[in-house]
């Protein structure tokens, strides 16, 4: 794809993310989601990486949900710059009114924004959720009390979810839903 920039291009674009931008890469072209749902765009080129790697893939889609109009144009305008527009799309708005305009099962979802949102977001995705979607919560070891009702939820044992915390970029929790 001669417009589009790879994942290694993108790496080159400064993140303090980089070990969850690299593990997202990876679960990206492992698992190779069709359908990816962000919410929260921190970093104005993460979506644009996440769509770098479903473009290695050669299919899926990523839509990001960002309340915040400056990040969401942000965003959608490092995902044009890139040539990656058929991978990937930013809409403005929270994901309660968004959700439901995404297509198909979530097969990867990511939590960004207010950490005390976390497990309300997840609760909203969970029924669009199929067995072996994977979720990834950013920064969760610095706001562990904020989050703890979510932690709490995917790490129990009849959650459904088999969950790891990750030491990695001021914690991530990674879980996949088991059933």
């Amino acid at each position: 794809m001669p417009n589009a920039i790879s994942s290694t291009e993108c790496s080159a674009v400064p993140s303090v993310e980089a070990a969850t931008g690299i593990l997202l890469r990876q679960l990206v072209l492992a698992a190779g989601p069709l359908n990816v749902l962000q919410i929260g765009c921190p970093y104005e080129s993460s979506t644009a990486r996440l769509a770098a790697a479903m473009s290695e893939n050669g299919r899926g889609r990523v839509i990001c949900c960002e309340p915040d109009t400056v990040r969401a144009e942000a965003a959608a305008a490092a995902v044009e710059k890139a040539g990656l527009g058929q991978y990937a799309e930013v809409r403005v708005g929270g994901p309660e009114r968004l959700q439901a305009t995404v297509p198909g099962p979530v097969d990867l979802l990511l939590l960004g924004g207010p950490p005390e949102s976390f497990l309300a977001l997840l609760k909203l995705v969970e029924p669009r959720m199929l067995p072996g979607a994977v979720v990834v919560a950013h920064g969760v070891r610095d706001v562990q009390t904020l989050c703890a009702e979510f932690l709490a939820h995917v790490r129990s044992s009849g959650s459904g979810y088999v969950s790891l915390p990750l030491p990695i970029d001021g914690g991530v929790e990674m879980a996949v839903r088991a059933a």
